[in-house]
């Protein structure tokens, strides 16, 4: 539904996104993770046409969103920074929308304008970053988008109005066959909703998976001995790090079978696995790659 074909993007002398790949399927939630400055908001902009880009070509539905301008009318658009019409009020914003889509739901908007409480005659320049989040929401829900490209959707919502949003989300992806694409750091909150991932740092996608298959590849192992770790181990190619605390080994590792039939060998005093988080995921992902964690909050 969503293909990314070898995007590249410079942004004041500097390359942004380096020929970037991915594909999004119909009727799927994807979640798009990285730290700060990955590009992640750069490639969303270039996906929505906001900005073109230099190489590459992003299609929706098979068709160039940069060429054909009707396949905008079916993607709702989340964006991190909104800049609505100041002036503006939100009965004013929804006129706009009744005339510029055809998808419109009235019967939708109602319920939804209640779900939100939002004041329809309150400008723009008098609401919160969050009151702003559900404005935006509220609208593009409205307007029953085919694709949802959504970024930080969730940043400044309170918790209760945060898992209507999501319920929607899913919802809509159940009934409606939508196709999602999320970038946020609440990686607890796509770990609930999304079906893959990609990862992305230095404007490159670092990896691509189903969220189920990359946890059963991908698991964590606590493990104890009489004596010390063994040698054997030590270098093997499906453990990927070996950190102790006190007696207990914590392993990352892959292939977790052949693992923890080596394991057993030497007679452990304490054997258990642990399912890794998408979080702990990411994590371990981002410092293979050089990047330091201490002075940042996911």
């Amino acid at each position: 539904m969503i293909k990314v074909e070898g995007v590249t993007k410079y942004l004041g002398g500097k390359k942004i996104l380096d020929n970037v790949s991915l594909n999004v399927k119909k009727g799927s939630i994807y979640g798009l993770i990285g730290p700060n400055g990955a590009g992640k908001t750069t490639l969303i902009k270039s996906m929505v046409d906001i900005y073109r880009p230099d190489q590459g070509t992003v299609l929706i539905d098979g068709r160039n969103v940069h060429t054909e301008a009707a396949i905008k009318a079916t993607i709702g658009y989340i964006p991190e920074v909104f800049s609505y019409y100041p002036q503006f009020r939100l009965q004013d914003m929804t006129n706009m929308y009744r005339e510029i889509y055809p998808t419109w739901n009235e019967k939708r908007y109602q319920v939804l304008l209640k779900l939100f409480a939002i004041e329809e005659k309150k400008k723009m320049t008098k609401l919160s970053k969050g009151m702003k989040t559900r404005v935006s929401l509220l609208l593009n829900f409205s307007l029953m988008p085919r694709v949802f490209i959504m970024d930080e959707p969730t940043s400044g919502l309170d918790p209760l109005i945060r898992k209507e949003v999501l319920n929607l989300i899913v919802q809509d992806v159940s009934q409606n066959e939508t196709t999602v694409f999320i970038s946020t750091h609440n990686l607890n909150e796509l770990e609930q909703i999304c079906d893959h991932t990609g990862i992305i740092n230095k404007g490159k996608v670092l990896a691509e998976a189903n969220i189920d298959d990359m946890k059963k590849n991908i698991k964590k192992i606590q493990v104890a001995f009489k004596g010390e770790f063994p040698d054997e181990l030590k270098n093997h190619a499906n453990i990927l790090k070996i950190e102790k605390q006190g007696k207990v080994y914590y392993l990352v590792a892959t292939n977790i079978d052949q693992i923890l039939s080596l394991l057993k060998k030497h007679d452990p005093l304490l054997l258990e696995t642990v399912e890794m988080t998408l979080e702990e995921i990411f994590i371990y992902k981002m410092e293979g790659e050089g990047y330091d964690f201490q002075n940042i909050s996911l």
